[in-house]
């Protein structure tokens, strides 16, 4: 006749076997490995740290990315530049230093200067990704609109994401670009229209170097040089948009017009053959016509802080 064991030993000896097995018991929680992002200042840093969060957020999952993104302590805010989130409809899912706008419909929305950003950085991450200059609040005091850069690009179909570095128009204009349009004007006014526009217009010659190349237009919207464009010489450009919309040849008038300055836009890139933001310099001639140059941010190092 066997001896029945006590039903407690045999608890006590299954206790004691798990333990041997050196197997520890699974916990609850984890601990999040959030990436080591560092402050971008260049074009192509902007770019690695959104890419960076979008990898992230994949491998974490969308509950848990957005709830870090939308903290203004937390491991996505690095000194003013902070991820930000909305799905495609321009609802906002995230944004850590307006967490009142979460909820809200930001697609009606425009900035300073009437352009509708949200609408843009859809269409951009619905295209993969890309850049968006505009003015947006900073994210201290009352928040005065300043112009910002950002990089936007998709998580899932669900949602993208975005962020981007406040900067300004002297930044943007290097000093090569600068000096490169300042330099075609001084020809233009020596040497006469004629011989200027024609030497602009010289795929060999000293106004195209890389992907810098000077262009010029009469102030009624027609071409008159464009390097890489023969055939759009003598069209009347007035009433022409760039992929999203805007009319950017009329803002090159105005701002020749009113002493020079910055015009963006996006242009197919002849280099890429992507379609890329474009931040061109103009300035007018002598008060008949008008040239400038741009130069694309994509894939650049331009300087975008000090």
């Amino acid at each position: 006749m066997h001896q029945r064991i006590p039903a407690i030993i045999i608890l006590a000896l299954l206790i004691i076997g798990a333990g041997c097995t050196g197997t520890a018991p699974e916990t609850a929680s984890r601990t999040t490995d959030y990436p080591d992002l560092k402050t971008p200042e260049t074009s192509l840093e902007l770019k690695e740290y959104v890419d960076t969060s979008a990898i992230w957020a994949l491998e974490n999952g969308r509950e848990e990315a957005i709830a870090a993104f939308g903290d203004p302590s937390g491991p996505f805010v690095t000194d003013d530049i902070y991820v930000y989130a909305l799905d495609y409809s321009g609802i906002a899912l995230a944004l850590p230093f307006q967490p009142e706008m979460v909820g809200e419909d930001f697609m009606p929305l425009l900035d300073a200067s009437g352009k509708p950003y949200t609408e843009v950085e859809i269409k951009l991450a619905e295209g993969g990704g890309g850049y968006i200059l505009y003015h947006y609040p900073y994210p201290a005091g009352d928040q005065p609109q300043k112009l910002k850069i950002s990089y936007v690009r998709p998580v899932d179909d669900t949602y993208w994401i975005g962020a981007g570095v406040y900067t300004r128009d002297d930044l943007l204009i290097t000093p090569k670009l600068r000096a490169f349009v300042d330099d075609a004007k001084a020809y233009a006014l020596k040497n006469g229209r004629d011989v200027a526009i024609a030497a602009f217009n010289n795929e060999e010659g000293d106004f195209i170097d890389g992907d810098l190349y000077i262009f010029a237009y009469e102030y009624d919207g027609t071409v008159l040089a464009w390097p890489y464009r023969p055939d759009m010489i003598g069209v009347n450009r007035l009433n022409a948009t760039d992929p999203f919309g805007s009319h950017h040849i009329q803002t090159f008038m105005e701002r020749a017009k009113s002493g020079g300055g910055m015009v963006d836009y996006y242009s197919v890139n002849p280099f890429t053959n992507m379609t890329d933001l474009k931040i061109s310099y103009l300035t007018d001639v002598d008060g008949t016509w008008m040239l400038g140059c741009g130069q694309y941010i994509e894939p650049g190092q331009i300087v975008l802080r000090t």
